[in-house]
């Protein structure tokens, strides 16, 4: 008597492996997901780090010279408000680089004016924000003590300034 072999070897089902593709795109998801957030936080970290460079080097200018870099009448500077860009370079704060920094941190952007570091001075007093026009990450908003809240910049900046400035 002879018997077929049966198939020894069973291929996947079509559910299977419909199965194992869905299994790989929530795990991509996943992965994606944390990544973004991942990037922001480290993001909002370099930017804290940022500033507080600066704010450290114009504390030092102010010891030196008795104020701090005034913006007024400054070339390149919009009310008062001076932003680093391609063309402005180090100098968004006058006199601070490269005698008290180095080099001016900056934001990793090519729209300098819609994401960017921003400094104003009266001389007296000053403010160095974090601008972004089309709103900040959640992560950079949510619990941040110096986020501005006046009206104008609630939820576009956050930043430091002298005790009395009182420009938001």
């Amino acid at each position: 008597m002879i018997h077929k072999r049966a198939n020894q070897f069973r291929g996947f089902t079509i559910v299977e492996l419909l199965i194992v593709v869905v299994v790989i795109a929530i795990l991509a998801a996943l992965v994606l997901v944390t990544y973004n957030s991942m990037q922001a936080r480290a993001s909002f970290s370099r930017s804290q780090s940022d500033l507080k460079s600066i704010t450290k080097a114009l504390s030092l200018y102010h010891v030196d010279n008795g104020s701090y870099p005034s913006t007024v009448g400054q070339p390149g500077c919009t009310n008062g408000w001076c932003g680093w860009d391609q063309v402005t370079g180090n100098s968004f704060i006058p006199g601070l680089s490269p005698q008290y920094a180095a080099t001016l941190p900056q934001m990793p952007t090519e729209l300098a004016a819609n994401d960017t570091y921003l400094y104003q001075s009266n001389g007296t007093d000053y403010q160095l924000i974090r601008f972004r026009a089309a709103g900040l990450p959640t992560i950079e908003t949510q619990n941040n003590p110096l986020l501005a809240t006046t009206e104008g910049y609630n939820g576009l900046a956050w930043g430091y300034k002298t005790n009395s400035g009182g420009w938001w």
